[in-house]
């Protein structure tokens, strides 16, 4: 059958997508048949990988994936299976109301990197998206016969950028480009805007920020050079006191007494809470005397659709809060009133009061099943 091609190559430019099409000659028979014809779609390891025309049931496995499809404008029903890290955040998030039949959607087919795939094709999946650099998994579905999209991070760990290459991908398989290109201007103007408020300021008087990407009284992790983190803090023009580390790497308490960061982000891939740090109650470390516990500036990451620390629908929600947390003599952002246009623009819902403040307090619980080693191609 002739094929509808859309095609897009991963050029590193601005956000690192582009995207050119061509149309082969047209089947009158699919035509007559009203069928549409199939999508031959580029992946993110560079893959040529053929999809239905219509895509009507699709799985995800990459955890922050079910928040960037929700902006793409299409029905959440269409969503049947999803990593059981995504499950956990779901349901101890806003999306959990936003959108209750997900929290019956299947994830048991996933195991940290490993997918049953029996499991898997009892769901019928017209398109799997993935993390590109599982090969085992892309080996496994492409064996058993299932339309395959490989996703990675990009721009070298900006979260950022990385939605907007997942979103442009999504708004192209599901026909929904005019939503998700709304989406990516939104994020730029924001960036823009965050870039031109800091561009004056010394590097001197810049905060000098960590991230505790994992953090119990048995282990601490950041997120240094080509991770998340990273591209967070740079991007809200902050110092990363971890910039000469890659990816998420262990650190010791004495590591931290000799960095003495202004600013500390907890992200919602720990259970620890701000008070944590400052009531001192962490078995085996002792906060007291790191700088930013003793001015009051530990912060929780918050968790909206998804968790904001990762790429996730709420991304250029993120670049506002980092900016305000980092400089909030510099940034007046009002986050509830931001919040509550985002949600209403881009998944045409009405948050209410308590639902924000829950956004922005964010739930220790949401946590649970996210205690794997989480991955992107610039983390391992």
């Amino acid at each position: 059958m002739p094929k509808r091609i859309v095609q897009l190559s991963l050029l590193a430019a601005a956000v690192g997508l582009f995207a050119t099409g061509c149309s082969a000659p047209q089947d009158p028979a699919a035509e007559n048949s009203g069928e549409k014809e199939p999508i031959v779609v580029v992946d993110q390891n560079g893959e040529e990988q053929q999809l239905p025309g219509s895509i009507d049931r699709f799985v995800t496995t990459a955890l922050p994936l079910p928040s960037v499809y929700a902006v793409t404008g299409e029905p959440l029903d269409k969503l049947v299976g999803m990593h059981p890290g995504s499950a956990s955040a779901i349901k101890d998030s806003v999306m959990a109301a936003m959108y209750p039949d997900l929290l019956d959607v299947p994830s048991s087919f996933v195991q940290g990197d490993e997918i049953n795939v029996e499991e898997l094709l009892a769901l019928k999946p017209d398109a799997v998206m993935y993390w590109a650099e599982y090969g085992n998994q892309r080996d496994a579905m492409k064996a058993a016969g299932i339309p395959i999209v490989g996703v990675k991070t990009q721009g070298d760990g900006d979260a950022l950028v990385t939605f907007d290459s997942w979103v442009e991908i999504m708004g192209r398989m599901f026909g929904s480009t005019g939503k998700t290109d709304a989406v990516v201007d939104y994020g730029k103007r924001v960036k823009e805007e965050v870039a031109q408020k800091t561009a004056s300021i010394d590097e001197k008087d810049k905060p000098r920020t960590l991230f505790l990407f994992n953090h119990d009284d048995k282990k601490i992790t950041t997120s240094a050079q080509g991770h998340y983190g990273q591209g967070w803090i740079d991007a809200a023009g902050g110092v990363n006191v971890a910039s000469e580390l890659s990816g998420t790497p262990a650190i010791s308490m004495e590591q931290i007494y000799e960095w003495n960061p202004d600013v500390i982000i907890i992200t919602t891939f720990s259970q620890t809470m701000p008070e944590d740090l400052y009531n001192n109650t962490v078995p085996g470390q002792d906060w007291s005397n790191v700088k930013a516990v003793r001015e009051g500036r530990v912060y929780k990451e918050p968790i909206g659709v998804y968790r904001w620390f990762p790429p996730s629908g709420d991304a250029p929600l993120m670049l506002k809060w980092m900016s305000e947390t980092l400089y909030p003599d510099l940034f007046d952002y009002d986050m509830e009133a931001e919040i509550k246009a985002y949600y209403n623009e881009f998944y045409s819902y009405d948050i209410s009061d308590d639902q924000v403040k829950g956004v922005l307090s964010s739930n220790p619980e949401a946590a649970r099943g996210a205690d794997w080693q989480y991955k992107s191609s610039n983390t391992k």
